[in-house]
């Protein structure tokens, strides 16, 4: 059985998360949740965040279901090499689930400053939007190209 994913940063705005995706997920597949035990921080020297694990700290997020195997491997490699694709905790309402997220590859100091998406929203994504999408269909192209979906 395939994990939901527990997304925290740019992927919980639903214009960045359809330009990735290519689609609009339908509302079902689309949760409020929150992972126990981490909080969303500023990656260094980016405008996206890092999850960091953080003893007592709750980070904000979505639960996103029913993602195709090409799908996963899209957001792995929009992802890159910054991040890797691992097995957390998240709540949905006062359930605990298993979902995968996107943790950061390098150690991130635990006095980062906090990171929010409302911040993300006012201050860079007027700026990056549009080369996130390209670059998200620029990898779908090359997804497509080397297997089908």
């Amino acid at each position: 059985m395939t994990l939901p994913l527990f997304v925290y940063g740019t992927l919980c705005d639903p214009e960045l998360r359809t330009a990735v995706l290519g689609r609009i997920l339908p509302p079902e597949a689309v949760h409020r949740a929150r992972a126990p035990g981490f909080r969303a921080v500023h990656y260094p020297g980016r405008v996206y965040p890092a999850l960091l694990r953080t003893p007592g700290g709750t980070a904000d997020g979505l639960l996103l279901l029913g993602l195709t195997p090409f799908e996963r491997d899209l957001l792995d490699a929009f992802e890159g090499d910054e991040y890797r694709r691992t097995p957390i905790a998240a709540m949905l309402e006062e359930e605990l689930h298993e979902a995968d997220a996107y943790l950061p590859a390098i150690a991130i100091a635990a006095d980062a400053p906090d990171w929010t998406l409302r911040h993300w929203q006012a201050q860079h994504k007027p700026r990056v939007l549009a080369a996130e999408a390209a670059t998200a269909d620029d990898l779908r192209q090359r997804l497509i190209a080397i297997r089908p979906h």
